[in-house]
This record gives C-alpha cells, structure tokens and sequence, in this order.
C-alpha cells in the first residue's frame, strides 16, 4: 500500500512535534532510503509540496484532509503520541500511506499519574494546600476518604487501564471496567470485574477514570445522564482526551455537589480558554496534559516514531500501525 520515493537524491521529513528531539529521530531513522539525501526539518506546523516523504506529528500540531492532499510525495505519517485522532486517518488510508502510533511509549507514566490523580482527590491534598494557602486550617473543610475500599471504575480497558488497576488493586481498591471492544478473559485474567453496560460501571463506582481514545463514539461519553449515574460526591479523573466529558455537564455536576471534584490532565481546548468553566470552579484539579511526561517517555515516543519512518522508507512494515492492511484501526491506549 505503500507510495515509492521517486524523488532523486532528496527526501524531506518533517517534525512536527515541539517536544522532539531530532537527534533521538535521526537515530532511530537508522538506514533509511540507502543512497537518498535524508534532511529532517523540525517545523512548527504541517509542511506542504514535494520531495517530503514522511512526517512525525505530536497532538500538539493537527493536521487534515487538505494538508494530506498538498504532499504527493508523503508513505508514512508517524504519530508521536498515542492517540491519532489529529491525523486524517481515513484520507490517508484511501490515498496508500501508512499511519503509525506510538501507543505504549507512556503506559507506566499515565497509570502513575492516573493513581496520583485519583488518590489526591480522595484525600484532598490540592484542596488543603489551596485551604491553607488562604488561611483555612480545618481538615472539616474537605473531609479526605479512606483509600481503601473505595471502589474505582475504569472506562476502557486497554493497556494503560489494566496498569491502573494493577495500582488500585495494590491499595486495596476493588476496581471494575467497561470496555465492549475488549474480550472477557483480559478482565478475568487482571483480577477486574468486567460491568456489560458504562451506566452500570459508573453507578456502583466511588471513582471513574478515562482510558479511551478519541472517536465519534466516545466523543462527549460523558455527558450529562452519565455524570448524573454517578454516586453523589463520587470523583472523576480524565487522563484521555478533554472532548470525551462534556464541560458543561461537568461544571453543573460540580456546582451542584453530585459530583465531589474532577482531576482533568486534558481539556477540549489546550491551553484552556479564559471562560473554560474548569478554570472557575474549587473542586477541579488541572494539569497541563502531563500524564504522559517522564525524560524517558519523550525519548521513547519519537525513537519509536522514527523507527516506524525508518521501516517504511526501508519498505519494511512498521511496528504501531493505527492503518493496516488499508483497514483503519485505533490503538487500544
């Protein structure tokens, strides 16, 4: 399915990824097209015309349907992160180029950052800080939860979800899951209730983490039915994509009190607009989409991206492909 690079002595690849490294890609890039001039070009947004055969995107710099048609020359995009819902993966399925991901790269980070999120909630370590910043010295004020026995929901069930429960499980946390694209026995075999329905899983759940990609199905998953199925006071963690909740459910779950807090590592806008409702309420904790940040995951994520350009220049299959086959397929996170 792949094009051919008829492009002379040059190919151009494009980096477009502002926490890349391109020392780390052109290592990984290895002995990619033998003979051909390779000039790797860090950019700051998508690249147009001729001669640049592959690209390695971060979810910082989307890219559509038209940039895809202004690169003839394109075989492969490489996406930097796990989830590619900011690359036109139907497009380049249908024009022959492959996409990759680099899912994997920051499991241990994100199921750390998870639990750390979920944990600080319970005990409310952000809030007092905040308290005691403004003079409140009263534990009263936001009364921290036992960690154990709390029950904690996870929706979806992918890698990145079962190294959370394997966390929670530590804790003494009985965990449950929803994920009707992942078979029984990877339920049985973790040690973790498996619930048929996402409105049962969230209303027998102290606390609901996000584990799945961004899709038409999952956009806005949590509305406002699902957020008012949740236990009152319970608390929810999104460590996936900021369109999966629907902020102004969100908002009203939290003003309201049906929802005790929220740890939010995305949001649909990033950085969050001035009249993002997230900004504006107590209970919410807010990182800067960080779950997936250690040193060795920012090596690991473009040395993976640049293996994947690497094999397909060397007319290899790649490793992480989101598009096989000329199928599309989204990565389990």
């Amino acid at each position: 399915m792949s094009k051919q690079h008829d492009g002379g002595d040059l190919a151009r690849i494009g980096l477009a990824d502002p926490f890349a490294d391109p020392e780390v890609v052109r290592t990984a890039l290895g002995d990619a097209l033998p003979g051909a001039e390779i000039r790797l070009e860090q950019v700051a947004a998508i690249p147009h015309g001729p001669g640049i055969v592959a690209l390695l995107v971060g979810p910082e710099v989307p890219m559509t349907a038209e940039d895809l048609a202004l690169l003839p020359d394109l075989r492969v995009i490489a996406v930097t992160s796990a989830g590619s819902d900011h690359i036109p993966v139907e497009a380049a399925r249908a024009a022959g180029i492959w996409v990759t991901s680099s899912a994997g790269y920051c499991t241990e980070e994100v199921a750390d950052h998870t639990l750390a999120l979920g944990v600080g909630l319970l005990r409310g370590t952000v809030d007092m800080d905040r308290d005691v910043r403004h003079g409140i010295w009263d534990v009263e004020q936001v009364r921290p939860r036992r960690i154990a026995g709390t029950r904690w929901g996870l929706v979806g069930f992918g890698r990145i979800a079962r190294a959370v429960a394997e966390r929670a499980a530590a804790l003494s946390m009985p965990v449950s899951a929803w994920d009707p694209k992942v078979a029984p026995e990877h339920f049985e075999k973790a040690g973790v209730r498996r619930v048929e329905n996402l409105i049962d899983l969230l209303t027998k759940t102290d606390l609901v983490s996000l584990h799945v990609p961004l899709t038409a199905e999952t956009a806005n998953l949590m509305g406002a039915a699902e957020l008012a199925a949740m236990p009152r006071e319970a608390f929810l963690v999104n460590v996936s994509r900021g369109e999966i909740v629907d902020h102004d459910a969100l908002a009203a779950a939290l003003e309201s009190g049906r929802l005790k807090g929220a740890a939010l590592d995305t949001l649909p806008t990033e950085p969050p607009r001035a009249d993002d409702p997230a900004l504006s309420l107590k209970s919410t904790v807010l990182n800067p989409h960080a779950a997936w940040y250690s040193p060795e995951a920012r090596v690991r994520a473009h040395a993976w991206a640049g293996a994947a350009v690497g094999a397909v220049l060397s007319g290899r299959r790649p490793d992480g492909l989101v598009i096989v086959d000329g199928r599309g397929s989204m990565p389990r996170i």
